[in-house]
């Protein structure tokens, strides 16, 4: 089995289990300077953090606002997740969260700063989670790093 096809696998897993747990999915597989980010998806946090599931609407009522332009009404703060899928088959090279280096999380942040620039959503408070799947389940590993947490390798000349 290829790695393009587990990580597909993970990914749609990872896509499932977050909408069900009332993140909206934005875009996926997203490559920005250099760097290819898993998910965004979009969240609503009450003042603690914690995840506020919207209302669902029926697709005609979507459609109708939409067409319309009429605001959705949200509760909580909008928070853009930028969000590592890890899959892994046993446990012989460690954890999934694990291969998160601390070089993947400077390409991520790197990658967070020009899509939100680009889209221009500079205000937006962005948060960095890892979705993690192996036999054990599906962990969600919110706040998993945080801009402070890149490092990148010096250059050798």
């Amino acid at each position: 089995m290829s790695t393009k096809f587990t990580g597909d696998i993970g990914e749609q897993l990872a896509v499932d289990f977050l909408k069900e747990n009332g993140y909206k999915i934005l875009e996926r597989n997203v490559e920005f300077s250099g760097c290819e980010v898993d998910v965004i998806a979009e969240a609503y946090l009450d003042e603690s953090g914690n995840l506020i599931k919207q209302n669902p609407q029926n697709k005609l009522v979507g459609l109708i606002r939409k067409t319309l332009k009429v605001p959705q009404k949200t509760k909580g703060e909008r928070t853009l997740v930028f969000i590592e899928v890890k899959l892994r088959y046993g446990d012989s090279f460690g954890k999934p969260e694990e291969s998160v280096t601390p070089y993947k999380v400077g390409r991520y942040i790197t990658c967070a700063k020009a899509y939100t620039s680009q889209r221009n959503l500079v205000n937006l408070p962005v948060r960095f989670d890892i979705i993690a799947i192996d036999e054990n389940g599906i962990r969600h590993i919110k706040d998993a790093f945080t801009y402070n947490d890149a490092k990148y390798p010096h250059a050798t000349w």
